[in-house]
């Protein structure tokens, strides 16, 4: 599952999965187009067994007939002359029907071409013989030389006294002349009988009800069953007929098979997209909290943390916040977030570190969060923890600050224990008179300041940003500490209270967060420090 979701995720596979949903768009369409092919032509096979069961059906009828005209017309002295021309009056009826016999009991003594002089010839024992007095026995496709009728073969239906040869029955082959028929007589025994067309299709349809891929089959019968029609038709011949036709449908299938693919490749690709794989699964469990070591620079303890929020994607990658952090923005929900980063951070700190740490826990928050009752709720989870945790705010700049309303909520977060500092000053909407207006805690600076190269302009303007925060009496914190040069400047300046940055540690997973302040020497890192510095002169 998670190879899957990464193939989704990745855009390195865009053009692939573009490719592989217009094949399976195009692949269903060619699907669903053989299912429709496949089940007109069952169909078509119903229909044409349909009609030729009815032309059956049709001569049931006109033999059921036959024999009641013969019963009600041919009156005369049997085999007499007379008789044989009332049997030949009935033979011009338009049913097809024209050879007549007479014979008493399945004895034969005269038809429409038999005259009366003959002695009477025995049919034999029927194939299926009558069921009840007064009903018809059969004899399949039998010869009939041995009763006189010399080259005439057919169906013989007997109803005493009188008996009708039927022909035997010829179908067209199928649809378009690409199957086969089987028209078989079924005794009450079920016994089968074949009578024209391709032999066993009767058989095997009974045997194997289902259809392959590429067969169909139909089968049908009178109505007291006694005749079956079983019609079998292959799709691949009927198609091997349409071949530029099927050519032409596949490229029609294949050029419109790009619009719903691309349609559901734009799903897809909002679908997947980070802002909505963010808002789908942004859970506390999806919140990983980073903590970058805060260093007191006029005791080289460790003082605090900042907690840095990343997100484990739902392909398991951790995205950093420079990548989601304007998808809360925008989103609305930015107090839902910093509450998950605030309890996950309570969470950790409190289970991983000695109940015997105190530390300054900086919070990122926005500035259209500024409202100390909703802060309150939000770092509730601290409440049982103020003496291990101090909580401090640092109010991002991404947006304009009134400064009335920042004024009123930042003493009433005071009033609540909270601490607030002003962060990346320098880069945002807040002036020094804003600094000096406002009762923060401190200022932190914005880190391109401390990793600007030594002979740049904001290199220079360090010393005066110095200055200008530390004359409006506030702490200041420098981030993006990360070479000793800087450190020293920092500490030669006499106005930084707090650092952080490379030099000092790399956000950190909670566990190493532990091991490090359980490594962390005060006076071995000044030591240090000192030592590096002279090396340095």
């Amino acid at each position: 599952m998670s190879v899957l979701v990464k193939i989704f995720v990745s855009g390195r596979y865009r053009r692939f999965i573009d490719f592989t949903l217009w094949l399976i768009i195009a692949v269903a369409l060619l699907a669903a187009a053989f299912l429709f092919a496949r089940h007109q032509l069952r169909d078509s096979l119903k229909r044409d067994v349909a009609a030729d069961l009815a032309q059956l059906d049709k001569l049931h009828q006109d033999v059921t007939s036959a024999f009641d005209v013969l019963d009600s017309e041919a009156t005369a002295q049997p085999c007499s002359e007379e008789f044989l021309r009332q049997l030949r009056r009935v033979a011009f009826r338009p049913d097809g029907l024209n050879e007549f016999i007479y014979a008493p009991g399945g004895m034969v003594t005269c038809s429409t071409s038999i005259s009366g002089t003959q002695r009477p010839l025995p049919l034999g024992e029927p194939d299926i013989p009558q069921v009840s007095p007064g009903s018809i026995s059969y004899w399949i496709d039998t010869r009939l030389e041995h009763v006189g009728l010399l080259g005439m073969s057919g169906i013989v239906v007997h109803r005493d006294p009188f008996a009708i040869v039927i022909p035997l029955q010829t179908f067209r082959a199928g649809i378009d002349g690409a199957g086969e028929k089987e028209l078989v007589a079924v005794g009450p025994n079920g016994h089968v009988w074949h009578v024209s067309g391709t032999r066993d299709l009767y058989q095997e349809a009974a045997a194997a009800p289902d259809d392959g891929l590429m067969t169909a089959r139909e089968t049908l019968c009178g109505k007291d069953h006694s005749y079956c029609i079983t019609t079998k038709a292959n799709l691949a011949s009927i198609m091997g007929e349409w071949q530029g036709e099927i050519l032409i449908a596949i490229f029609l299938i294949a050029f419109y098979a790009v619009w719903p693919a691309s349609t559901l490749q734009r799903w897809l690709n909002s679908y997947w997209s980070l802002p909505a794989r963010f808002r789908r699964n942004l859970n506390i469990d999806s919140v990983i909290c980073a903590y970058q070591p805060i260093l007191d620079l006029r005791t080289g303890q460790i003082s605090g943390c900042e907690v840095l929020a990343r997100w484990r994607d739902v392909d398991g990658s951790v995205v950093a916040p420079d990548k989601f952090i304007d998808i809360v923005a925008h989103s609305g929900q930015t107090l839902a977030f910093t509450k998950m980063v605030a309890d996950r951070a309570h969470l950790e700190l409190s289970q991983a570190l000695p109940a015997a740490t105190r530390l300054q826990v900086n919070f990122n928050i926005f500035p259209r969060d500024l409202d100390s009752e909703e802060l309150k709720s939000v770092f509730s989870a601290f409440d049982g923890d103020r003496e291990r945790f101090q909580i401090a705010l640092e109010i991002v700049e991404s947006d304009a600050l009134s400064v009335e309303v920042a004024e009123r909520e930042i003493e009433a977060l005071g009033r609540l224990g909270f601490r607030t500092y002003i962060d990346d000053f320098g880069s945002g909407y807040s002036s020094i008179h804003r600094v000096a207006s406002l009762a923060i805690h401190g200022v932190k600076l914005d880190r391109s300041f401390a990793m600007a190269p030594s002979e740049s302009m904001m290199a220079r303007m360090l010393v005066h940003a110095l200055d200008m925060v530390g004359s409006c009496d506030r702490e200041i914190v420098v981030e993006g500490v990360e070479t000793q040069e800087r450190l020293d400047l920092l500490l030669e300046s006499g106005r930084v209270a707090y650092a952080q940055g490379y030099l000092i540690s790399r956000p950190l997973p909670i566990e190493r967060l532990a091991e490090f302040l359980a490594k962390h020497d005060p006076a071995a890192f000044l030591a240090r420090q000192a030592r590096e510095a002279r090396e340095a002169a």
